[in-house]
């Protein structure tokens, strides 16, 4: 009996993990998280143009070899290496042509202009900003960069995209076919947005702020990065409760976001309140490409064949009424 039961778990085990990876999936959801990762690291790019020589020419504050000194890679014993393409780039001339060839293929990406090849030479660009300058690192690049690699993998131009477009006005009706790459960056991207809020909340419960309710008080009065002042929240009693229950709602939904998003019925409520959850916090923070970013990605986890079979049910349900309501006029 007891050798039947560890037989019936294994199966049961290793079914679910064959299940979880090892499947092949429209590429509808990789070809949305292109536009997201596509858009972010637009922005992302974008906000290295005015000041991209002041810190990375050889004059500037960050020159090459000052970048090796501080992260080490210059000293052979600590092991440690970082590459980036503007590593190749000296003068502010050089800068440019290469930031200026890097936004092009990011845009290329985002829209979907011939992503196999776009969607590496993005990715490329994108890990050079953040490697050009590791300590200027914020809270973004830790996922933006494994998202866009990840989606390398895929044929995340099959839908749309120009591509797409393109494949059509060559009369090109075939159907793309399901993908196990699709399927595989989907779930590489689901994790790792699942580690991202456990790791979030888990560092804050290791901070006594976020147990006695005043973080979110701390974030609010800190002028410097806020987009809205919402400093009126403490002039009273009433509102400093609000400002309480938010920290705490905070921590809440994080954890349970890690844990219920893997449950179907809890996705649509979840992707809602993480709309409300990342715009407040984007609000206080300034963090708001993060919110974007983290928005777009809680639908990785969006069942795309509910969609079309809801939509499919819907267009039905018109036609049957329509033609119910024909013979009736006609009879009027």
């Amino acid at each position: 009996m007891l050798g039947t039961y560890f037989n019936q778990l294994t199966d049961a085990v290793s079914s679910g993990w064959n299940h979880f990876w090892f499947q092949r999936d429209d590429p509808k959801t990789v070809s949305y998280l292109r536009i997201v990762a596509g858009v972010v690291a637009l922005i992302y790019a974008l906000t290295f143009t005015s000041e991209l020589a002041i810190w990375f020419a050889d004059g500037g504050v960050l020159p090459v070899d000052r970048t090796y000194r501080l992260t080490g890679a210059s000293d052979p014993s600590t092991r440690v290496f970082y590459w980036s393409i503007f590593y190749l780039a000296h003068t502010s001339l050089q800068l440019y042509i290469l930031h200026a060839i890097g936004l092009v293929s990011i845009l290329l990406f985002a829209v979907g202009f011939q992503t196999r090849i776009t969607s590496i030479i993005a990715t490329v660009f994108v890990l050079s900003y953040a490697e050009r300058a590791p300590m200027l690192m914020g809270v973004l690049e830790p996922l933006l960069c494994p998202v866009m690699l990840y989606l390398c993998l895929t044929p995340c131009g099959a839908y749309f995209s120009v591509d797409a477009w393109l494949r059509g006005r060559k009369g090109d009706t075939q159907e793309v076919p399901a993908s196990f790459t699709a399927h595989l960056a989907t779930r590489l991207i689901q994790v790792h947005v699942v580690a991202f809020y456990w790791m979030m909340a888990f560092a804050k419960l290791g901070n006594p702020v976020w147990w006695n309710g005043e973080a979110m008080w701390w974030l609010i009065a800190q002028p410097d990065n806020r987009l809205v002042d919402l400093t009126f929240l403490g002039s009273s009693e009433g509102s400093r409760l609000i400002v309480f229950a938010w920290t705490h709602l905070v921590v809440f939904f994080e954890l349970a976001f890690g844990l219920l998003i893997w449950f179907r019925i809890w996705r649509p409520l979840l992707a809602a309140l993480a709309v409300f959850h990342w715009v407040g916090l984007a609000l206080v923070t300034g963090h708001w490409e993060f919110a974007i970013l983290m928005i777009g990605l809680s639908m990785a986890f969006a069942p795309w064949e509910s969609f079309e079979a809801a939509s499919q049910n819907s267009a039905k349900s018109q036609q049957s009424e329509t033609s119910a309501a024909e013979p009736v006029q006609a009879g009027a």
